[in-house]
Parts: C-alpha cells; structure tokens; sequence
C-alpha cells in the first residue's frame, strides 16, 4: 500500500508539471509614445520650440503612475511606475523610443495615468528646469521651472495634457502626447512712436527695459487644458531682467525692434507684482530728454501668448 500511495503522488506532480509547461504564456506588450506640438506661439524667442522638429531635438519626459483597478482620481498615487523617463527621437526609426522599454501590467482593466513635459531635463538642480517631483513622492507630477539668468540661455516649456486611467493597448498603439506651451512671452516685438506737434522732430538716442519677473514656478502636469502653475516664494520670488534695445543711436521715429522676447511665468505671488519699467532717452530739437514708465503685466501675461509692447511718446 505504501508503494501504491506513492506510484500516485508522483502520477499527480507529473501531472501539475505538465500543465505549467503547456500554459500559455502571457503577451507583454510594450508602452510606446507618439507626440506632437498643438498651437501656435508667434515669438522668435531664443529657445522656442516652435514646431514637432524642435520637441524631437529635446525630447520629452514622462512621468506614469500605477493604480491598478483604481482610477487616478481615487488613488494616493506616485511615479514609481515611470520617473522622468526621456524619450528620444529617432529618425532612422521614424518613432519616439525609450530605455529601459515598460510594459503595460498584465492584468486585465489595470490602469496607468502618464503626464509629460518638454524638453527633457535630468532635473540636477541646474538650468531653467532644475527639479521636480521626487521619486515615489506621493503627489501629483510637476517641474520647475526657473527664469534664466542669460536671456540667451533660456528654455522653452512645454506640457502635455494628461493621459488618465490608460490600459493595456494593442502591440502597434501608441500613447499620443499633445503638447501645449505653459510660459508666456514679453517683448518679442517693442514698438516706439510719437503723437503731437514736433512728433516729427523726435530721434531715439537709449531705450532699454527691466523686466521684474516671477523668479520660478512649479507647474504640476496633472491640469485641465490649462497650465496648472503655482508660484514659489522661497528666496528671491523675484527676478529682474534687463534687455536693453537701443544704445547711442539716432533712430527716426516710428521704430520697431524685434527678437528680443523673454520667456515668463504667467503666474505671480501676491505681494510681487510682475511689471515693465521703461526707460527712453530721445533728442528734440537738439535737446535730450529722457522718460519712464512703468507696466504692470498683471493680467496680460498668458500662456502660448506673445505681449507686445507698444510705447507712444507725447510730443506736444
């Protein structure tokens, strides 16, 4: 009898044996991306990334939370799934690619939520986008963004709308990020003229421009068609940044100058009001007179948008 107990153990094992064996297994479909830039930005800004070919030169990064059968809304949810993961543009493939790739969950009705933003920044503390949400942090994703020191030097900002509670897709589909610009722009396009009596006898010798700026802000990719910005008052809430247009010249009036826009954050802390302060130097019949003027930027500053600045001169 023992012999026989143990004759069918063994029939039994090789049988859950077999069935592990013949078991199918599972499809792991990879997570893929396209994306593309929405709107349109009238700037010539330094670092503008005006088009689909300007996102691919800086790529993207990505941000997933899991929650499994919880929507995003219903969970306490955090980046552990994907943090900050670049994507990269590879033309020879003709697609945006990734490493190491991930891939969908397994489980049927299993849900991720990704949020983006351009362009990639390894957030090391350094340039206009030195941080954001930290790795498992329980919040929703954000990046900040720092106004730049060097006018030159300064950086787009580009965010995506969210892309909530996705499951698992087909092995060819792939995840569309549309991307719209968070900053605005300030004076692209400066425009000098006069009104009066000796409008006509007005030469332009300086003209600059400081510009106080909200210094840095945080925007939280988690947003409902509009960029969620929230400002940071820590240190210097304010900037100030000076573009000077005109230096011992002679210009006739009226005079434009152009290309010379600062990226901005259309948001400011209450208290540190974000303004324009003008400074025109000009001859009149041989005699030089100087003036100032100060615009509050409050209310005119929006995302995606240029605010030209339009300056008239009393000559009577």
């Amino acid at each position: 009898m023992k012999r026989c107990a143990i004759a069918v153990l063994l029939s039994l094992l090789a049988g859950a044996a077999c069935n592990r064996i013949e078991r199918p297994e599972e499809e792991k479909v990879p997570i893929a991306f396209s994306a593309a830039v929405s709107g349109d930005i009238a700037t010539r800004a330094s670092g503008m990334i005006g088009d689909d070919a300007g996102l691919q030169s800086g790529g993207f990064g990505v941000f997933g939370c899991y929650t499994g059968l919880h929507n995003y809304s219903e969970s306490n949810a955090n980046t552990s799934f994907m943090y900050n993961q670049r994507l990269e543009w590879v033309s020879g493939n003709g697609r945006w690619e990734y490493n190491p790739v991930k891939y969908w969950p397994g489980e049927e009705g299993y849900k991720v939520s990704f949020f983006a933003y351009a362009p990639y920044s390894e957030c090391n503390g350094t340039g206009c986008i030195p941080s954001c949400v930290r790795y498992q942090e329980t919040a929703d994703p954000w990046v900040m963004y720092r106004i730049a020191e060097n006018p030159a030097q300064q950086v787009d900002l580009l965010y995506a709308a969210p892309l909530l509670d996705q499951t698992k897709m087909a092995v060819n589909e792939r995840l569309e990020c549309s991307f719209k610009h968070a900053l605005a722009c300030v004076g692209d396009k400066v425009t000098l003229s006069a009104t009066g009596t000796y409008a006509a006898d007005i030469t332009l010798k300086d003209v600059s421009i400081d510009y106080t700026l909200t210094a840095k802000g945080r925007l939280v990719l988690w947003n409902r068609g509009s960029a969620n910005w929230t400002p940071i008052q820590s240190e210097d809430v304010v900037t100030v940044r000076s573009v000077s247009l005109l230096t011992a010249g002679n210009e006739p009036l009226p005079k434009t100058f152009t290309g010379q826009g600062l990226f901005c954050i259309p948001v400011e802390a209450a208290g540190y009001p974000q303004k324009a302060t003008i400074h025109v130097t000009y001859t009149l019949n041989s005699v030089e007179h100087s003036a100032t003027s100060v615009l509050l930027l409050k209310g005119l500053l929006q995302e995606g948008k240029t605010l030209d600045l339009n300056i008239n001169l009393n000559a009577d």
